[in-house]
């Protein structure tokens, strides 16, 4: 796994007493390219301590904004000639909502962790954990499992069996 993870000081997490506003800016400071495009979409989440709590990601975010949203267009599927101006109507009171929750905590928008592996666990592993419950980034700890030493994502480890796999041969 040496080489697949990220570092934690390049990936975003904040501590668990901030805000959501907090926690947007700090998710936005990862930015890449020419249209400084966001480069994660989850963070996670530390105590004081700075032990794993939690996650969050920016379906979590959304959600979190106005707990409806999820819910608001599952019945209406289908039937947009029936209601044509129900994203207008629901987007006013989204939007002045939404305004109001950015002062939050973030524990409010919190999801559980994946299941972390630890530094010297293999990249089949962590990929095996990912596939098993639908997951894409998972932390990384150290041996004794008391310290996050960052994440590894599906993408490294795609990148790096493919690698493997057109070098055979």
């Amino acid at each position: 796994m040496k080489g697949l993870v990220i570092p934690m000081k390049r990936f975003p997490h904040i501590e668990d007493e901030l805000n959501l506003a907090e926690a947007v800016r700090a998710l936005q400071e990862f930015t890449c390219g020419e249209y400084e495009r966001m480069r994660y979409s989850e963070m996670l989440v530390l105590d004081a301590d700075n032990q794993l709590v939690g996650r969050v990601s920016l379906q979590g975010i959304l959600k979190g904004l106005d707990p409806n949203l999820a819910q608001m267009f599952e019945g209406f599927q289908g039937k947009a000639g029936e209601f044509p101006n129900l994203p207008i109507l629901w987007g006013d009171s989204f939007f002045s909502a939404c305004n109001s929750r950015f002062g939050k905590n973030i524990k409010e928008f919190m999801t559980p962790l994946p299941t972390p592996v630890k530094e010297n666990e293999s990249a089949l592993k962590a990929l095996s954990i990912m596939l098993t419950h639908n997951e894409t980034v998972l932390p990384v700890l150290n041996e004794a499992g008391d310290e996050v030493l960052g994440v590894i994502r599906l993408e490294e480890i795609f990148n790096a069996i493919v690698r493997h796999c057109t070098n055979i041969g």
